[in-house]
C-alpha cells in the first residue's frame, strides 16, 4: 500500500505491469512505438534501439501485447506495432519520471 494525499493506493494489480516495465528495453520500445505516428514494425523497433536482440524485442513485444499496452496489426504493409489507449497513458505517465532523472544526474544522488 502506497499512502497519497490521504488516500491509499494498493500496488497489487499493478505487479505484472511494473514487472514488465523493469524488464530490459521495455520503455524504450513503449517509447519507440509512441514517436511520431504510433506505430512501427519490428525492423523499425529493432534498429531504433541501439545493442538490442531480436529475440528480446520479440519477447517483450509479446509481453506488451499480453498486457494490453500494444497491439499487433497485419495489413498490405506488413505487420506493425501500435500502443493501445492504455499503452499511451503508461507511456504518458512515465514521462514525467523519464524527465526528472534526466535533469537529476543519478551519479549525483
Amino acid at each position: 500500500m502506497i499512502e497519497d494525499n490521504g488516500s491509499t493506493v494498493c500496488i497489487d494489480p499493478s505487479l505484472p505491469l511494473l514487472d514488465l516495465i523493469g524488464k530490459k528495453y521495455t520503455m524504450m520500445i513503449l517509447g519507440v512505438i509512441g514517436n511520431k505516428e504510433n506505430r512501427k514494425n519490428f525492423n523499425e523497433i529493432l534498429r531504433d534501439i541501439p545493442y538490442s536482440s531480436s529475440t528480446i524485442i520479440s519477447r517483450r513485444l509479446k509481453e506488451l501485447q499480453v498486457l494490453r499496452l500494444i497491439s499487433r496489426s497485419e495489413d498490405m504493409d506488413g505487420v506493425n506495432y501500435s500502443l493501445t489507449e492504455f499503452g499511451r497513458n503508461v507511456r504518458e505517465s512515465l514521462l514525467p519520471l523519464l524527465h526528472m532523472v534526466e535533469k537529476t544526474s543519478l551519479d549525483k544522488i
